[in-house]
């Protein structure tokens, strides 16, 4: 590995460290404590201060000398326990849920219901409310959702759509309005059977072996088909880019993922490809609705090439009835990462809450983005502020112009 030069760059943009304070959670603290012969691996400390890491890459972006530092932090990991850090049985459960993804249709029925009840008779100050805030706009109203993806008109072909485990299952909400984006370009979307989680999460916990074990079902099953693969969420997108790194040592399994790798395409790069200068025309005497767009971590720090955020605006800009949003000093990390808000829940609410304060200071009418796991997290803050804001996928946000189902 590449020497840390010590010169704290990644101390000054760490979302964890600006909370805690501990230099052990920078970049730099953990590259230290593992070139301490006796002490990797051993202890719970050291596990926990190793769990502490939202895998962000802010710091690998700074880093004078190109350290890879999610990389040597999940490593590092690979080394530990099934189970470890703080609440490491939650993370553990959580992982094998996602191995598992269909199982997360009955916990939206549950959630749904249990959103509905929590409305009619809980208090304001119940708990469970913002437990439950992940399914409480879909009761409040929503587009009509569907299990799946229709054929629709496909005057320019059959685009292969990889949802993702909550696009699918949790949220189909998603799934419903890239399908209505997708006809009114002329394509079709069709999920092929057997799809796994992408494997973002087994392998931020250092289980390189189930990471490799997603991306195997997810190669042989997308490699039944062939053109581009249309991808909806962030974060699956920045985990299958990366899919070549999981096979580094198995050149059959490698030549493989650079082949799926080559057809993947993100939503709002598609979108700002292929949808019209201007979606709509500006509706004389009114209000322009103000939105607040999220940008993913993964494409706002560009690691790997993959910094995507004029795209998203580009796509968004086209409609003049939005007006766009923006923080005076740039994105910044909303701290869910993965599994990290659930085992690390009060360094993430803080991360959470410092955010949103900023953004809420803007007076949004809508907060959208294209990472599930940001708009879980930005659903949970909106609620916990009690602000009338709607939290919306972009795919959402863009099936309400008029776009949606007009002819092109």
């Amino acid at each position: 590995m590449i020497s840390c030069a010590k010169c704290g760059a990644c101390s000054v943009v760490c979302p964890v460290y600006r909370v805690t304070g501990q230099e052990a959670h920078t970049a730099r603290g953990k590259i230290h404590l593992t070139q301490i012969p006796e002490l990797p691996g051993k202890g719970v400390v050291f596990e926990d201060i190793f769990s502490k890491c939202l895998l962000c890459g802010a710091c690998s972006a700074v880093c004078p000398r190109g350290i890879d530092v999610c990389r040597e932090v999940v490593q590092a990991r690979s080394a530990f326990p099934a189970v470890y850090g703080a609440h490491g049985y939650k993370k553990y459960l959580a992982r094998k849920a996602l191995a598992h993804p269909e199982i997360l249709a009955p916990l939206r029925v549950l959630g749904r219901a249990g959103a509905e009840f929590v409305s009619r008779y809980l208090p304001e100050e119940s708990g469970l409310r913002l437990s439950l805030a992940l399914f409480k706009q879909e009761v409040e109203g929503s587009p009509a959702q569907q299990d799946g993806v229709s054929s629709g008109l496909s005057q320019k072909g059959v685009l292969t759509y990889f949802p993702g485990c909550t696009g699918r299952y949790l949220f189909p909400e998603i799934v419903t309005s890239c399908q209505c984006l997708a006809v009114s370009l002329g394509y079709s979307l069709h999920v092929p059977d057997g799809l796994s989680c992408c494997g973002l999460a087994a392998l931020s916990a250092g289980d390189k072996r189930e990471a490799q074990n997603c991306a195997r079902k997810n190669i042989t099953v997308l490699e039944q088909s062939s053109g581009p693969v249309l991808i909806s969420c962030a974060s699956c997108y920045a985990h299958l880019r990366r899919y070549r790194e999981l096979f580094e040592d198995d050149s059959v399994w490698r030549i493989k993922a650079d082949a799926l790798v080559a057809r993947l395409v993100e939503l709002s790069c598609f979108l700002d490809q292929h949808l019209p200068q201007e979606l709509a025309t500006q509706e004389s005497g009114k209000k322009k609705l103000r939105v607040y767009y999220h940008d993913p971590c993964h494409f706002h720090h560009g690691l790997e090439g993959m910094k995507i955020m004029t795209e998203p605006r580009k796509a968004l800009g086209r409609n003049p009835n939005i007006d766009l949003l923006e923080l005076p000093d740039g994105p910044e990390c909303c701290g869910q990462g993965g599994l990290f808000h659930i085992g690390a829940p009060d360094i993430s609410v803080l991360i959470r809450d410092a955010l949103a304060a900023k953004v809420l200071a803007l007076a949004p009418d809508v907060i959208t983005s294209t990472c599930s796991g940001c708009l879980i997290q930005w659903r949970l803050a909106i609620e916990a502020s009690g602000m009338p804001v709607r939290v919306l996928h972009m795919a959402e946000l863009l099936t309400s112009s008029p776009v949606c189902g007009s002819e092109k």
